[in-house]
């Protein structure tokens, strides 16, 4: 089975790289559509809205074109929409345009960094942080569903930017070493760290949208 993968951003194009294998072992990424053979998959980053759509198009242009391709899965962000929302948005974008091979919609609701914050080992009870304990205080992640998380008025805040410095204040809290950014997710990467989200909606339900890029590859 070979898949071409449309991600959000770059943080996608790099995690998936890695998480990908975790969901399915027999799948090897490859850097461009040359090169898929079997068993393959390869990326492009949409990067974000609204420009993904026109990736989105291009991607159909690419899996009728090569016939290389067995699925074209899509990776999107919900941001301030419901998940149900964007997944409407962005089935409705392709619900005219013909395409060889099945398409898959995998919404991160809301963010990457929504996922990421499902694993509780990077949440310690007692944290150094004041602005970590603060963040844990209006809403402690590791007991909640991260995809609840809501806006942070005081530092005004969306969500996503909220889960995304709370993920960066977790991870320096509990690994001095560790930090991370869109452009360098390398702390997040790692298989052991993958299958604490896992077991994250395993265990407790939480970060049901992960659900939904486990089944994409499989």
């Amino acid at each position: 089975m070979n898949i071409y993968v449309v991600t959000e951003g770059k943080v996608e194009s790099i995690v998936y790289q890695h998480w990908i294998p975790c969901v399915n072992p027999s799948l090897t990424h490859v850097s461009s559509l040359i090169e898929v053979n079997v068993n393959n998959f390869c990326m492009v980053s949409g990067m974000g809205y609204p420009g993904y759509f026109k990736i989105i198009e291009n991607a159909i242009l690419d899996v009728n074109n090569n016939r290389k391709f067995d699925r074209l899965v899509i990776s999107i962000d919900s941001e301030d929409m419901t998940k149900q929302e964007k997944y409407d948005q962005i089935h409705i974008f392709i619900a005219n345009k013909s395409c060889c091979v099945e398409i898959k919609i995998v919404v991160q609701h809301f963010c990457f960094e929504t996922w990421a914050l499902g694993n509780r080992k990077i949440i310690k009870a007692n944290t150094k942080s004041e602005k970590l304990r603060e963040y844990k205080r209006l809403f402690n992640v590791r007991v909640h569903d991260p995809e609840l998380l809501p806006e942070e008025p005081n530092e005004k805040l969306n969500r996503a930017q909220f889960a995304e410095k709370y993920l960066r204040l977790a991870l320096n809290d509990t690994f001095r070493n560790l930090t991370y950014s869109k452009g360098n997710p390398q702390a997040v990467i790692h298989s052991k760290y993958f299958d604490q989200v896992r077991n994250r909606l395993r265990d407790m339900a939480h970060i049901a949208s992960f659900g939904d890029f486990l089944r994409a590859f499989i």
